[in-house]
């Protein structure tokens, strides 16, 4: 019963998972510690703690770490030292020692070659570091579980933390990059419905956000059907975040209030500060509603001029560009220009026609240009002048000879090549001209 519960959860059915994570309880609860004993109680750990109840994920998992204690049984151990870390990890409170327990955990699997274990710390210290913002350490983390997991063979956890990839891509402003991971995992016809998800809305979002021409409203329906069958607000506010902002760009309602009132019901109950605040922005900047919420993530706080600006701040230091442009353009018309800028440079065309009907409803008339043809006809949004530098790049030539053929300054050339490695992501001269030549930018 307590492994059904498992395959259940995997396959997105919540109810089914509960059940019989339940009865795995009642069957043994007055029998002697056993390992099916503290493996169930684990499991109830593991399903509190993937639906962000924060107290019932540590009750059940410090019940399981004292059982696997008592019989010294470490692969048990393991397994609840990640529920309680993941649990931790996402309360600001309390991150340190959770990613202390998620090590710990890991160790562990590694120690003993508990391949799924080990793969289980990789990815919930990955996702979970990207829900905290620090996406310098979830990166690193998703490269090591990523080719652990390759090497393995084990399918499913590589293309779950391939999924997040795409979202770490995806948040910093990568979204050529992170199209790629997810026009691949769609494909796989056996996905996991909690992988479809994120992949469903990170593909979504960026086809909405350009402008194109591709219906988006199927695949944020799907998502947010599936999201709402596991009943879990990690799967449900990004698919309701997506549809919310799909309803600010197109200014029409798509979202039934009976799901919207259902995922504010959850939030007001049970969450983490992060998707919450999340959430209950993007509900006020489409539908004008706000919500109560006990914490409020800065990042989110854009309801004043003052505190958008200092939001503005801590996007462009997270390095998300949209985010940051979304906090500025609630600032001076000096800050609106800013934000069309980067929108511009994101090649977010839906967002930037956006912007501009708004900033001219506010009756600002001198709005920065938008996307040029030029731009839009390269896969990563490079400008004519980058093209130019990418060019001269590849034949070798160093800045100052750069700037001498171009009639510009060394540092400026300096800037455009930093923006070259931003939008290939690429680190180095050479692997930019080789990334722009594999996309065919140059040849």
């Amino acid at each position: 019963m307590r492994f059904l519960s498992r395959i259940w959860w995997l396959n997105g059915n919540r109810k089914k998972a509960e059940d019989y994570a339940a009865k795995a309880i009642e069957v043994l609860e007055q029998q002697p510690s056993s390992r099916a004993k503290a493996m169930a109680l684990s499991n109830m750990s593991q399903l509190e703690m993937l639906s962000d109840h924060a107290a019932k994920g540590i009750f059940w998992g410090e019940k399981a770490i004292a059982m696997a204690k008592e019989l010294n049984d470490d692969e048990i151990l393991c397994h609840a030292l990640n529920n309680v870390g993941d649990v931790q990890m996402r309360t600001p409170s309390s991150t340190e020692s959770g990613i202390t327990l998620l090590q710990q955990s890991l160790e562990i699997a590694l120690k003993n070659s508990f391949h799924e274990h080990a793969a289980r710390a990789y990815t919930n210290m990955g996702s979970s570091g990207i829900t905290l913002k620090d996406y310098a350490f979830a990166k690193e983390i998703l490269e090591v579980g990523i080719q652990y997991c390759e090497e393995r063979d084990l399918d499913s956890w590589t293309g779950y933390m391939l999924s997040d990839k795409a979202r770490l891509l995806f948040k910093t402003g990568n979204w050529n990059g992170a199209l790629q991971i997810v026009n691949d995992l769609i494909k796989i016809e056996d996905q996991l419905p909690i992988a479809r998800i994120g992949i469903l809305t990170v593909k979504a979002t960026i086809i909405m956000r350009r402008g194109d021409e591709e219906d988006v409203l199927p695949l944020l329906t799907e998502a947010a059907n599936v999201a709402f069958e596991t009943k879990e607000l990690q799967r449900i506010i990004p698919a309701m975040v997506a549809l919310l902002e799909y309803e600010w760009i197109t200014g029409k309602k798509f979202i039934t209030d009976e799901d919207v009132n259902c995922a504010i019901a959850m939030v007001e109950q049970i969450g983490n500060i992060y998707d919450n605040s999340e959430f209950a922005y993007w509900l006020f900047k489409a539908r004008k509603q706000q919500i109560k919420l006990n914490e409020f993530y800065d990042g989110y706080n854009m309801y004043n001029k003052t505190n958008a600006l200092k939001s503005a701040v801590l996007w462009r230091q997270k390095g998300c560009a949209y985010e940051q442009a979304l906090a500025l353009f609630e600032g001076s018309e000096e800050d609106k220009k800013t934000a069309i800028e980067l929108v511009h440079n994101l090649g977010a065309e839906a967002i930037y026609e956006k912007m501009k009907f708004e900033m001219r409803l506010s009756g600002i008339k001198s709005i920065p240009r938008g996307i040029r043809k030029s731009t839009m006809a390269n896969p990563a949004n490079l400008t004519e002048r980058e093209l130019d530098v990418l060019q001269l790049l590849k034949e070798g030539l160093q800045n100052k000879e750069i700037a001498n053929k171009l009639f510009i300054s060394p540092k400026t050339v300096d800037h455009h090549i930093s923006s070259i490695f931003f939008k290939l992501d690429v680190n180095s001269r050479a692997k930019a001209v080789q990334e722009a030549t594999r996309m065919e930018i140059i040849k």
